[in-house]
Formats: C-alpha cells, sequence, structure tokens
C-alpha cells in the first residue's frame, strides 16, 4: 500500500511537471559574446602573457621550505601586471566592472591552484628526502 501511493505521488508530481514550459525565458539561453573580436584576442593574449609569466617564475624556483600558500602568494605577485590589458579591454567594451572582477578572479584563481599543487608536491618531496636523509644519518 505504502509503494503504491509513492508511485501514485510521483506519477502527480511528473505530469504536473510536463505541463511546464521545455524553453527557457529568452534572457536566460546562452548568447553568443557581444565583445569585439579584438578585446578576445587581447584578453587571450594577457592570460597566455601571464600564465608564461608564472611558468618563468616557477623555472627558477627552488623551494627552501615555509609555508606553501605565503610561497604560492610570492611567486603570483609578479606576474599581477600581465593581467591589466585585461581589466583595460574591457572596461573600453563597456564590460560590467563586476564581470571582469570575476573574470579576473577566476584567471588568478586558476594560477593559485596549478602553483600551489606543484609547491606542495615540492613540499612532500622536500619532506621525503629530508627524512630519508635525516634517517640514513641516524642508522649509519
Amino acid at each position: 500500500m505504502g509503494i503504491r501511493l509513492s508511485l501514485t505521488a510521483c506519477f502527480i508530481f511528473l505530469t504536473s511537471c510536463a505541463g511546464t514550459p521545455a524553453s527557457d525565458p529568452p534572457d536566460k539561453r546562452w548568447q553568443p559574446s557581444a565583445l569585439s573580436d579584438q578585446t578576445i584576442e587581447q584578453a587571450r593574449q594577457s592570460s597566455r602573457d601571464y600564465f608564461g609569466c608564472i611558468q618563468d617564475q616557477l623555472a627558477h624556483y627552488h623551494y627552501r621550505g615555509g609555508d606553501s600558500r605565503y610561497e604560492t602568494e610570492a611567486l603570483l605577485k609578479p606576474c599581477e601586471k600581465r593581467l591589466e590589458p585585461i581589466r583595460t579591454a574591457f572596461t573600453e567594451e563597456g564590460v560590467d566592472p563586476r564581470i571582469t572582477r570575476r573574470y579576473l578572479k577566476r584567471k588568478r584563481t586558476q594560477a593559485a591552484r596549478h602553483v600551489l599543487r606543484l609547491i606542495m608536491a615540492m613540499e612532500a618531496q622536500y619532506k621525503a628526502n629530508g627524512d630519508g636523509h635525516k634517517s640514513a644519518q641516524a642508522g649509519g
């Protein structure tokens, strides 16, 4: 009896949903970008420059111990200015400043995650090698 009641309630719920419109309101549908091709290319180029700068920073980086979050911030900071052309291009196109901030924050977050992941791996290797070295000295 309980299963039949549950199935009936589920059926009623599903049939009531069948009457809802299948299409989204026009303002909720995906719209192609209103940005000019030049602005889109500027954002892509600046993004490539930013991530390239971070790769250069990582290529010269040697883990010395310390807080991985602090190390990540120190690596990202010199590259921040590479994102400014995106802000400028978006402002010239009339992009809402909140959208620009979210876009730039997303780029920074992607970079921070990448760098933090690498530094944490270096930290783990450093600790593993350090502990192994100490135990070899103690045994020998």
